[in-house]
Formats: C-alpha cells, structure tokens, sequence
C-alpha cells in the first residue's frame, strides 16, 4: 500500500491521516507571524486552516512574508 502524498511548497510530503493546514503547519514547525496559505492555487484565509483538511495530491504552498529595505 502506498503513502498519500501532498506537494507542500513544491516538494512531495507524505500526508498524515485528518491533516489541516494546522497540523501540518506544526509538523514542519511554521511559526512565522506573516504566512501565506494556498491549496491547488487557492489562498487559506488564516481563520480556515484549523478546519481546512489536505488531501493526497493537494498542491499546498506556504508563503512566508517578510519585509526588508
């Protein structure tokens, strides 16, 4: 049997069981104040990711923003 996978951020990643944008956050250790959340193209508002599951073969990117000068 094999493992679904994700791409997160352009990379395979193996998808855990009841994965959200929460968990999987916590699982690569996101902790940035500023992330942006997308799934197939679409944008994850912040107040969504407890609830919004990841399924195999979702293109999941998270964005850190930052600002320089």
């Amino acid at each position: 049997m094999h493992e679904p996978y994700i791409q997160l951020n352009h990379k395979p990643y193996p998808l855990g069981e009841g994965a959200t944008v929460t968990s999987l956050m916590a699982e690569n250790n996101y902790a940035f104040s500023h992330i942006i959340v997308k799934i197939n193209g679409i944008v994850i508002p912040e107040d969504k990711w407890e609830d919004t599951q990841i399924a195999a073969g979702d293109d999941v990117e998270m964005i850190h923003v930052f600002g320089g000068g």
